[in-house]
């Protein structure tokens, strides 16, 4: 009998596991789009991207109900398809996506309380978006899906790295990118080496309260000095309408893990998902708007492209030098939990059989950590580098992919 956990139950236990699933390393980069696009215009795109974000990831729940109602779904589908490479690829929901993510960023609420279940009385538990995609156009389907999160989740990670590079590049100007490279490289290839996510639960422990402390300090400096605050003239700006909007789409990037929160909750509390998922991105669309604002009104014309260079620095240690290294600590060990869903797609689609080529796993891991820097040597530019991957990946994840499979799957 398969055993697993029934999932949340308690109101704030489905609150924090969707609010941290939306709250990243993006938001630092939210003031200066404000400066970029104006603050009326950051004001309104931001509320508009955060509501056709909601209804689309919503529109995904809407196709995986249709699919367990129509097509009858097996509860066990892995057990009842060849184990032929391709049949894996093609099935294989529970190895190859975001559920793999959304583990990692559940150790944070999960830690609170465990509790057990038979997952074979809920049907559909495991579905992925790359099974929705199946579903929907086949094989191409899933692999859009898969593409898209490879190349955002590595967005991602070249991003961490920016963003610890030019932080601690901020206090030791001796020290150029590629010297950080080559200091914070080897320890990530080897935690990026370990094979299953209970290995990383104490590091997403702790990178997820170093965010929420950090975010809460940053929020602390922008309204310690509110009252030197002078608004500024630019209200809006069209030039700067296109940047605004591949950053905002950038923040948002839990979108591809609404399935598997969906499928976090308990089986007799799921119909209400939709209620605690819409108030939960009311707050944090809201936070979003909050934390950009305050920082551009606070620093205004010389808001940099990562908010914490704005704060001011002491002689000694102060809250600045504090929150800098908790951002840093948490993004450093964020960054094998974002690649580790990558790992396991491109393996299933590189290898056949993972569990018995260790070594070429460890080539491909190490090889991906190197890509990264490569790319951070390349386009050593935060904002640039989120807005590339807001612009492409992201937006297929939450726009794009939900309509496209929702109007196949409904289709007459």
């Amino acid at each position: 009998m398969a055993v697993g956990r029934t999932g949340s139950k308690h109101p704030v236990k489905i609150f924090a596991n969707i609010f941290i699933s939306f709250i990243g390393a993006g938001v630092l980069g939210l003031p200066f789009a404000f400066k970029e696009a104006g603050i009326l215009e950051g004001i309104f795109v931001m509320a508009t991207i955060g509501i056709i974000s909601v209804k689309a990831m919503l529109l995904l729940i809407d196709c995986k109900y249709k699919l367990i109602s129509e097509y009858r779904l097996p509860r066990n589908e892995k057990a009842k398809v060849e184990t032929s490479p391709k049949k894996v690829q093609e099935t294989d929901a529970k190895e190859d996506g975001l559920l793999s993510l959304q583990v990692a960023k559940q150790e944070f609420v999960n830690l609170i309380t465990e509790e057990e279940v038979n997952k074979e009385e809920d049907p559909g538990h495991d579905l992925s978006y790359g099974d929705v995609g199946f579903y929907a156009i086949g094989y191409h389907g899933r692999l859009l899906v898969d593409l898209a999160i490879v190349i955002s989740q590595t967005g991602f990670c070249c991003a961490y790295l920016i963003f610890i590079t030019e932080n601690l590049s901020d206090y030791m100007r001796s020290m150029k990118l590629i010297h950080w490279l080559l200091i914070l490289l080897p320890p990530i290839c080897f935690m990026t080496l370990l094979r299953h996510l209970g290995s990383l639960a104490m590091t997403s422990l702790m990178a997820q309260c170093s965010n929420l402390l950090a975010f809460a300090v940053v929020f602390w400096f922008d309204f310690e000095h509110f009252e030197h605050v002078e608004i500024h003239p630019k209200k809006m700006s069209i030039v700067g309408l296109p940047f605004f909007i591949c950053i905002a789409i950038y923040c948002y990037e839990g979108a591809g893990m609404i399935l598997s929160l969906e499928s976090s909750l308990a089986k007799e509390v799921r119909k209400q998902f939709k209620t605690y998922f819409i108030f939960t991105m009311f707050i944090v669309t809201f936070l979003y708007i909050s934390f950009g604002s305050a920082g551009y009104l606070s620093f205004g014309p010389q808001t940099d492209e990562i908010i914490t260079l704005n704060l001011p620095k002491g002689d000694s240690l102060d809250f600045a030098v504090i929150v800098k290294s908790l951002l840093c600590l948490a993004l450093f060990f964020t960054y094998p939990v974002m690649m580790f869903p990558v790992m396991k797609i491109l393996e299933g689609y590189l290898m056949s059989n993972p569990e018995k080529h260790i070594w070429r796993g460890n080539a491909l891991r190490v090889i991906m950590v190197l890509i990264t820097g490569m790319v951070v040597m390349v386009i050593p530019n935060f904002a640039t580098l989120m807005a590339l991957v807001g612009a492409t990946c992201c937006t297929m994840l939450a726009f794009v992919l939900p309509g496209l499979f929702h109007m196949t799957i409904f289709k007459g």
